[in-house]
């Protein structure tokens, strides 16, 4: 490299890439947390109709494996011929319509009035 040339690396080049079906992985993750209530709610069902932890554990892993498998495939079919981080714009729209949390992007056309204060 040249002494005066400056190599430009960009930090932010897809920040959060596709890590299995084009679902990133803060997706994967909360697809995970939220299939927790999905082991507690399938370990007492079978725990209840069998009276063996063994079987409600046994249950709670084949919960947990199945809401990760159909939550997964749920978001994949949302996100099909979407823009990239569309879930992660419309997060961040719906929090701004509730008056949560502003939204960091521009997400409607509005009129701008001129002004004379310049």
């Amino acid at each position: 490299m040249a002494k005066h040339e400056t190599s430009f690396v960009p930090n932010r080049i897809d920040r959060d890439p596709p890590v299995i079906l084009g679902v990133t992985s803060p997706e994967v993750n909360a697809i995970g947390w939220l299939s927790i209530p999905a082991f507690i709610i399938t370990a007492i069902l079978v725990y209840s109709l069998f009276g063996s932890i063994v079987y409600a554990i046994f249950g709670g892993v084949v919960g947990i494996a199945i809401s990760l498998f159909g939550g997964l495939m749920l978001l994949v079919s949302i996100k099909r011929n979407k823009p990239p981080h569309y879930i992660l714009h419309k997060k961040h729209i719906l929090l701004d319509k509730l008056g949560l949390k502003p939204a960091p992007f521009v997400y409607k056309s509005e009129r701008f009035s001129a002004t004379d204060d310049l």
